[in-house]
């Protein structure tokens, strides 16, 4: 049999090899004339005929082309006959026209509005982008696909006017996120989070980013409205993905990389200790003589004293951190059926010894199509993350004496337990030894009917029937060498097992109707119940026996004990929405939604939250007609309330509690009442008013949203005190009152397609401030002068920002001879502003020192594609707020004992702290414990180049026509401008209890066949 050979090979005369034969005896091949020809034309605009510069013309399956001069004309080479070229234009349609030996070819391009006719998810229904009244953002992966982001909110860090996603710094930890600020006291400000349709309890760590197509946030009152009592902090709707190709296509993602902190804060070294002990020694009056040093150490920090041994904790405890990522997943539609199936497994390993995380989900997405109205769906998760292993101390490490032990052959594991001798530090590796296993497991399906009634054109009814059981496992035995187990001997092993369940029913009913290509209606219908389940059991065994076992045989100890609780809530919910459209120009959304919740009080078991919004698409309208520069134009308006149900099960009722204690040598168990009942206690109420504006300029080369809003949240849940009288100190009550006001901006560019340079360029911005402050509380007035009254022991503060710091205001440190120091003070103590003037420091001295809530934030974001090329960037960046820092005070002042060989046996950060030899203003002396407290503020301002991507993707004619291959190398969290002395300003973490942030770097490849 022939062996068939063929080549794409031109030779310099023009003939081209169309087919090669190759027999045992000889090759021949046959040759056909196929000179190239030469293309060109123009394109230009299909509604104002105008030339387009800089528009790409492509030969089909190849990278061979070019782009339009400034007129619009193009010349290309083409040597295939029957080639097709592919015309495309930012903001326009893209055209394929096939050759058919054409050698001029004129292109009129039509601007393409698949944007505004994209189809966001509103909740309990879909809506066309142009149809939104409220105030709505979708976000896709795409962008951010090249990054190692092990959770869906590390996509949406700086790509949301409003959102704010804080940074994990630790492995498998769920990042902090919010909306629009804070709107509650005691409450969380986390937002609703929903998933493919159904409410989602659990933690979005349980799911693997590569699953996930779409994010659409949900900022106003009138978006959100849907979800009632539960959407005061805006909703998060995520969609899983969905086969979408005739053809099965199979996609292969992995990527590893290293991780380091991306910055330390230094601690004293050795001599930098000594020098410290002798310091505070001579602070505090006693004996400081560098002579005598080794008698104010311990025996142990004594003789590596002498034999200039030291330890560096850090280094010890620190390693280079890792990641590693594997999905694969299969997906397709046929004439019945789309189905996606994937599985992943990430495994973390942080920079703290020992602190390793691994999680592996499966993914199974089916619909099967029955009929031509109706179809059944089921969408399915099952996810187990492993937690197991407790890493060591990394607050232990940075406060170990330099000249400690590390190492003792004859300690558990083979470290020194007590590094200095004294029970005053434990060994950071302490934690190591211990027997952990940490095992949660999450698993959630969704079934759907979809039933479009075929005797009612338009009308759907949809039934979700959901269900999901969260289970986490934890084992844990310390052994009598354990530092952890005190004075109990033989060890104590816990086992604790915690059970979540909770199911969903909603029945939806959508009709859409249009009526003369006028008036379109879209109308939706939800009776709505859910069920949350809680349980926990727990174990714990003291005085072992034998300590062989473990965690696994808790019948061998002598002493033990059980607890265990039950939990149950119900919800029912019943809504209605109206979104009417005239003539693609006014549109107007009505939604009212009425909720029941067990947790709520007998008096207040039901709410109503209505909401309202109006758009009007000003570009539509015939007098901009004439304005060329204006693509798209719209005005929305809305008006609303939403809620929180902030208290906790059982809250409002009266609740009971049991103790234990010996009488006459008998075990007596009692139960006595702990909490006052509340009949009236309800949930808390945010009234939200947003104007936003929506627009598509200069041929929709600048897109963007501008929306300013207004909220104000009452019924705030609070502690009140009750007079003792009663029996009882505290009772929640629904009192407070809090505004929020803010301003966000988002803009998205495309700056160049520039002609013959294959480039293309396009800028995201995003921009956005909060503020907010507390307009009533209690409502209080003790001392009768008609004035509500603050709250100043939790730092709440009528007229002022819910995030204020309080205390005494600093002016400098006092210094040596200086004059009329008070009482209680010192020189190195810090120097505190008398506000009043009245001559004495006093707690009516304390004023509002600032907030930690930042002035604004903004990001920024940069693509460039380049041929096979694509670049991505994102400069993250909060500007202004306050934090507390204890590095300003060497970490001391945390010790409230201020004994002096408390404080001898700690490191802290290396800080020029005043001695009367080293005079300064800013740090104060190491034994500061003047009468009244000082908080020390700095400006948690920083601009944070927070992801860095480089992919190139190769050509086809490499790797096969049905096949996309890509590379890629990334950075998060590269580098952190800012004045901040902590180790993170976003969250505001410093030395003592802090953690630093994580930089990483990746490769990775992406392969689609």
């Amino acid at each position: 049999m022939p062996r068939i050979y063929t080549s794409e090979e031109f030779h310099p005369t023009g003939w081209k090899t169309k087919a090669c034969w190759l027999t045992p005896l000889l090759m021949f091949c046959i040759l056909s004339f196929s000179r190239a020809q030469n293309v060109t034309g123009k394109v230009t605009d299909a509604n104002e005929n105008g030339p387009l510069p800089g528009a790409s013309i492509i030969i089909k399956g190849t990278t061979q082309g070019t782009t339009t001069d400034a007129n619009g004309e193009y010349s290309l080479s083409v040597s295939e006959e029957n080639a097709t070229l592919v015309f495309s234009f930012i903001g326009y349609s893209t055209q394929e026209i096939p050759i058919n030996g054409q050698s001029i070819i004129n292109v009129a391009l039509s601007e393409d509005y698949q944007a505004l006719e994209e189809v966001v998810v509103v909740g309990y229904g879909t809506q066309k982008r142009s149809d939104v009244t409220g105030s709505i953002v979708r976000i896709t992966t795409d962008k951010t696909e090249d990054l190692p982001n092990y959770n869906i909110l590390q996509s949406l860090q700086g790509r949301v006017p409003g959102l704010n996603v804080t940074s994990p710094d630790r492995p498998g930890e769920n990042p902090e996120i919010s909306i629009r600020g804070t709107n509650s006291i005691s409450a969380g400000t986390s937002p609703l989070i929903v998933v493919d349709g159904i409410i989602y309890n659990g933690n979005l760590s349980d799911f693997n980013p590569n699953d996930i197509a779409t994010v659409d946030i949900l900022k106003d009152a009138s978006a959100a409205a849907v979800y009632g009592s539960r959407a005061a902090n805006g909703v998060l709707l995520i969609t899983t993905k969905s086969g979408s190709t005739d053809k099965p296509q199979f996609s292969f993602n992995t990527y590893h990389g290293i991780q380091r902190p991306d910055r330390l804060i230094k601690v004293l070294d050795g001599p930098g200790y000594i020098q410290k002990v002798l310091d505070f020694r001579q602070a505090k009056g006693l004996e400081a003589d560098p002579a005598n040093v080794e008698s104010y150490l311990t025996v142990a920090e004594a003789e590596n004293y002498r034999n200039g041994v030291t330890t560096d904790w850090m280094d010890l405890i620190l390693r280079t951190g890792t990641t590693s990522n594997y999905h694969l997943d299969v997906s397709g539609k046929s004439s019945k059926t789309d189905y996606y199936v994937s599985g992943t497994y990430f495994k973390q390993n942080g920079i703290v010894k020992n602190d390793d995380y691994e999680r592996m989900t499966v993914n199974l997405n089916l619909t099967n199509h029955i009929t031509d109205w109706y179809s059944i769906s089921i969408r399915s998760i099952f996810s187990t993350q492993d937690f197991s292993g407790r890493e060591a101390s990394f607050n232990g490490a940075s406060q170990q004496s330099p000249y400690g032990n590390f190492y003792d052959e004859n300690g558990p594991g083979g470290y020194a337990l007590l590094p200095v001798g004294d029970a005053l530090g434990v060994n950071p590796f302490a934690n190591t030894l211990i027997q952990n296993k940490d095992i949660r497991t999450s698993l959630r399906g969704i079934f759907s009917s979809n039933l479009e009634v075929p005797f009612v054109s338009g009308l759907k009814w949809t039934v979700n029937v959901a269900s999901n059981l969260r289970n986490s496992k934890l084992n844990e035995f310390f052994d009598n060498k354990s530092s952890n187990t005190g004075i109990v001997a033989n060890g104590i092993a816990t086992k604790e097992i915690t059970e979540n369940f909770d199911w969903t029913l909603d029945n939806i009913l959508n009709y859409n109707k249009v009526i003369n290509d006028v008036h379109s209606f879209d109308l939706t219908f939800l009776y709505s119940r859910e069920n949350t389940r809680y349980e926990f059991s727990g174990m714990t065994g003291r005085d072992f026996f034998t300590q062989v076992t473990g965690y696994n045989n808790l019948s061998l100890a002598q002493f033990q004990q059980i607890e265990s609780n039950y939990e149950d809530q119900n919800s029912v919910a019943i809504m209605g929405r109206v979104n009417y459209a005239f003539n693609n120009k006014y549109a107007i959304t009505l939604t009212t939604r009425r909720d029941g919740f067990s947790g709520f009080a007998q008096n207040n078991k039901y709410a109503i939250f209505p909401s309202i919004a109006l758009g009007w698409t000003v570009s539509n309208e015939k007098f901009l007609n004439g304005i060329s520069w204006i693509d798209y134009l719209k005005v929305r308006l809305s008006y609303g309330k939403n809620g929180n149900q902030a208290v906790g099960r059982y809250q409002s009722l009266a609740r009971m509690s049991s103790s234990q204690y010996v009488f006459d040598q008998t075990s007596v168990s009692t139960i006595f009442v702990n909490s006052m009942a509340n009949t009236d206690l309800s949930w808390e109420t945010t009234t939200t008013k947003n104007l936003g504006i929506d627009f598509n300029i200069l041929k929709r080369r600048l897109t963007g949203s501008v929306d300013v809003y207004s909220s104000n949240t009452t019924d705030i849940l609070l502690e009140r005190a009750l007079p003792r009288t009663s029996g009882f100190s505290l009772i929640f009550t629904n009192v407070g009152n809090v505004q929020n006001e803010g301003f966000e901006l988002a803009l998205n560019s495309v700056n160049t397609n520039s002609e013959g340079t294959n480039l293309i360029w396009e800028t995201g911005f995003v921009f956005s401030l909060n503020r907010n402050k507390i307009v009533k509380l209690t409502g209080e007035d003790a001392n009768n002068d008609g004035v509500e009254d603050d709250d100043i022991l939790n730092e709440w503060f009528i007229g002022e920002s819910l995030n204020s710091m309080f205390g005494y205001k600093v002016d400098g440190i006092y210094q040596l001879n200086e004059a009329n120091i008070p009482a209680g003070f010192a020189p190195g103590n810090f120097r505190l502003v008398d506000v009043n003037q009245d001559g004495v420091l006093t707690p009516e001295d304390r004023v509002i020192l600032g907030n930690t809530l930042p002035n604004y934030s903004f990001s920024i974001s940069n693509t460039l594609r380049y041929k096979n090329f694509s670049f991505y960037m994102l400069i993250n960046s909060i500007q202004g707020g306050r934090n507390s820092y204890l590095g300003n005070n060497t970490g001391t002042r945390s010790v409230s004992t201020g004994s002096a060989t408390f404080t001898e046996r700690y490191n802290f950060q290396d800080v020029p702290y005043w001695t009367p030899t080293r005079p300064s203003n800013e740090y104060s002396r190491i034994d500061a414990y003047p009468s009244l407290p000082t908080i020390i503020l700095e400006d948690r301002s920083f601009v944070r180049l927070q992801d860095v991507s480089l992919a190139y993707n190769f050509k086809k004619d490499m790797i096969g026509k049905n096949t996309s291959l890509r590379l890629y190398a990334s950075a998060k969290n590269l580098y952190t401008w800012t004045k901040w002395t902590g180790y993170d300003p976003e969250n505001a973490t410093v030395i003592r209890g802090g953690f630093p942030l994580m930089k990483s770097y990746t490769i990775g490849l992406d392969l689609k066949f």
